[in-house]
């Protein structure tokens, strides 16, 4: 059995464009049995995403928490105190993706911005 088992869907339905992506059961293997779960309050500045205390990152569960419509989360690299975005989450979206050893990130967003962040141990 997997340690980790995830699905994702998008609908597309917009005028004459209609679409449906999706994948269903999709597994991961955890090396190690470790859960860090933070929620950092953003700022315009960037705020380091902490991966101390596991021994090696995984599966990155995030999720803007923010309700108001302004409120975009950036979660990304940081690069010798430069702050690359990887992804922009909205007001209560989430996103997956699996994290890389050895890098550093951070996240940054509209002042009250709040981003739980979910990594899992790969």
């Amino acid at each position: 059995m997997a340690d980790i088992s995830y699905s994702v869907t998008v609908a597309v339905n917009k005028d004459n464009l209609t679409n449906n992506l999706s994948a269903s059961s999709v597994t991961a293997t955890m090396n190690n049995a470790g859960l860090k779960s933070v929620t950092y309050t953003l700022t315009t500045t960037a705020v380091s995403i902490s991966t101390a205390n596991l021994t090696a990152v995984g599966l990155a569960f995030l999720r803007n928490l923010s309700t108001a419509t302004a409120a975009t989360a950036q979660f990304g690299i940081d690069a010798g105190g430069s702050f690359a975005s990887a992804c922009t989450l909205r007001a209560g979206e989430p996103a997956v993706l699996r994290l890389s050893a050895g890098t550093d990130y951070a996240a940054i967003g509209n002042a009250g911005a709040r981003l739980r962040v979910d990594i899992l141990e790969g």
